[in-house]
């Protein structure tokens, strides 16, 4: 990467076959920020004045930027733009203005997590000697956004550790569990900010610097995955640490409990995992809280069998950072469809938000690979589901009469159609 001017080219990645198209990238995810114009093999990058919010320098920036490098918001064949994580207003921002130049110009948007981002441009002109990549975004308040990869496979791959955020040590833990031993290499301003403490947590683990903003390695992918484009309709920022209000609810609702378990179960499901089932110790796990959960469980053969054999299937698992199920979530992807084929929550968790945590966790997961909506049944009688899926935005579009056993009893068909919709 050379920089001139404050502005930057990236050579792309030698690990694509990224075909030629002109796409514009935004990244509004920090106070700097920045866009990105690839055309042809290289991204070229700049940036305004931090003084200025992304509000009074959008869109002015980017369109000035486009002419003078010659170029128009009509020339652009595809728009991407960081989600997140990173600041709640920039994000709203940034993801608001590719939503009107997409919509002007009848183009698509490519969604792309700050995690990816870091992880390409970690990738750029690098052969990796790491086996798993920890991007730690700086969260502010002592924490930090993390999430883990295989530092030798794609940037958009399935990660190693889903999006976590808590204390920087706490998620390093997470991320050596979740690595089983092999090495770790570790970007990301959350990585630089906190170095000290990510070396004592994990040590032997290596800090990279990455020199290449995030607008352009936000551009190389979506060049290279054109697949994962959506309408800008179906955008949404990938925050990961709830908001504020949120966490304010549920203390005030601890506090008036007159409780110390409810505000201790709070934090414990702010720093738990969520993650696809890797090897027989989540299997088993599963297998042993269905058996307590419901009439008909699956065993743990059948749910490998199923992962293994049908190409749509995802097991998601949720743990507290010592390690105990707190629950799991075993889905479909097809087409732009989740289909939820199960879902339970362990008895002691029941009651305190923890599926609605799990399945917040499995929409972010699954929204950048282009899925629009979400379907389950839900037994008749089951007004206490009801209102956790009502509460998530599904809505009851149909029956299945007779389709539960034992007893017998009919299912409510729901849908959420616009998964990232508020």
């Amino acid at each position: 990467m050379v920089a001139a001017g404050g502005r930057y080219r990236m050579p792309a990645s030698p690990e694509y076959n990224i075909p030629a198209m002109l796409v514009l990238a935004l990244d509004t995810t920090t106070r700097r920020g920045g866009c990105a114009l690839r055309d042809g093999d290289v991204a070229e990058a700049w940036s305004g004045a931090e003084a200025r919010t992304h509000g009074e320098r959008l869109p002015l920036e980017a369109v000035e930027g486009l002419a003078a490098r010659g170029r128009a918001l009509a020339d652009v064949a595809l728009f991407a733009v960081v989600i997140g994580p990173g600041s709640f207003t920039g994000l709203r921002v940034g993801i608001a203005t590719i939503q009107g130049w997409a919509m002007a110009t009848g183009r698509q948007v490519v969604p792309v997590t700050t995690f990816e981002a870091v992880a390409h441009g970690w990738r750029a002109g690098r052969t990796p000697d790491r086996d798993v990549l920890l991007v730690l975004v700086d969260g502010q308040r002592g924490e930090v956004f993390g999430a883990a990869f295989d530092a030798r496979g794609s940037s958009v791959a399935p990660p190693v550790l889903t999006p976590v955020v808590g204390p920087p040590d706490r998620v390093v833990a997470m991320a050596r569990e979740a690595a089983a031993g092999r090495s770790i290499a570790c970007a990301g301003d959350g990585a630089r900010r906190y170095a000290a403490v990510v070396a004592q947590a994990a040590p032997g683990i290596r800090i990279d610097e990455v020199t290449v903003p995030l607008a352009a390695a936000a551009a190389h992918l979506a060049a290279a995955h054109p697949d994962r484009a959506v309408a800008p309709h179906a955008l949404r920022p990938l925050y990961v640490r709830r908001p504020d209000a949120e966490i304010a609810r549920d203390r005030a609702r601890a506090a008036d409990r007159g409780t110390d378990g409810d505000a201790g179960a709070v934090a414990v499901l702010d720093a738990a995992t969520v993650a696809l089932a890797a090897g027989p110790r989540d299997l088993a796990d599963v297998e042993a809280l269905q058996r307590e959960t419901f009439t008909n469980a699956w065993g743990a053969e059948a749910i490998q069998w199923e992962l293994d054999h049908t190409d749509v299937a995802r097991l998601y698992v949720m743990r507290a950072a010592a390690g105990p199920l707190i629950g799991y979530c075993a889905c479909w992807i097809v087409f732009d469809e989740l289909h939820i084929n199960s879902l339970a929550v362990a008895a002691g968790w029941r009651r305190r938000g923890a599926a609605r945590r799990l399945l917040e966790r499995v929409f972010a997961d699954v929204m950048p690979a282009g899925v629009q909506s979400a379907t389950l049944e839900v037994r008749r009688s089951n007004t206490a589901a009801l209102r956790l899926y009502e509460g998530l935005g599904f809505r009851v579009e149909g029956t299945r009469r007779d389709y539960y056993q034992a007893p017998r009893e009919d299912a409510l068909i729901l849908w959420r159609r616009d998964l990232g919709g508020s």
